[in-house]
């Protein structure tokens, strides 16, 4: 439900009020019980990553299917970890150097336009950062309900699925 609404693009993504105390270009949500991009990548997840195909209508589209593959990534990232350890490790994946519109790597190269200047690419980073960053703390706290030492089965079943048959971890896009 996000396509159309967006006030903001930055690289062709949507750029939408976020529950986050994360800085960042995302403005903030200052309702609490509002449904944000990221509840929404989170709670449509194990739907979406069935898909082979996805049509996109619209900047929403776009940043759902990026924030999908990011979860699945992160999902990836804690397999077998415990909670406090999955923290730590998607705060890394999440500031580490990462691919944008633009990049030789860039997983939905495109789809996207390219940055138009330097300053629009800052711009993507700074907002990928701290969408990543609000995600994984989300993601956390989805994941490891029932034990803090492993991750959920139900959730980590989910790593096998490739959505769109793509992956933002560039050694298993081949």
């Amino acid at each position: 439900g996000l396509n159309g609404s967006e006030s903001a693009q930055i690289c062709g993504f949507g750029v939408f009020p976020l529950k986050t105390k994360i800085k960042g270009p995302a403005p903030p949500q200052m309702n609490a019980t509002a449904v944000d991009i990221i509840d929404e990548t989170i709670e449509f997840f194990r739907a979406n990553v069935l898909f082979r195909n996805y049509e996109i209508k619209g900047a929403g589209d776009r940043l759902l299917i990026y924030l999908t593959l990011y979860t699945h990534h992160c999902l990836c990232r804690i397999t077998g970890k415990p909670k406090d350890e999955a923290v730590k490790q998607l705060y890394q994946l999440a500031i580490e150097n990462f691919s944008i519109p633009g990049d030789a790597g860039f997983v939905l190269g495109g789809l996207v336009p390219n940055p138009t200047n330097r300053a629009e690419g800052d711009q993507c980073r700074q907002y990928f950062t701290q969408l990543r960053q609000e995600l994984g703390l989300r993601l956390v706290d989805k994941v490891y309900t029932e034990s803090n030492n492993q991750p959920s089965k139900w959730w980590i079943c989910w790593t096998k699925r490739r959505f769109l048959n793509k992956s933002l971890d560039p050694t298993q896009n081949r």
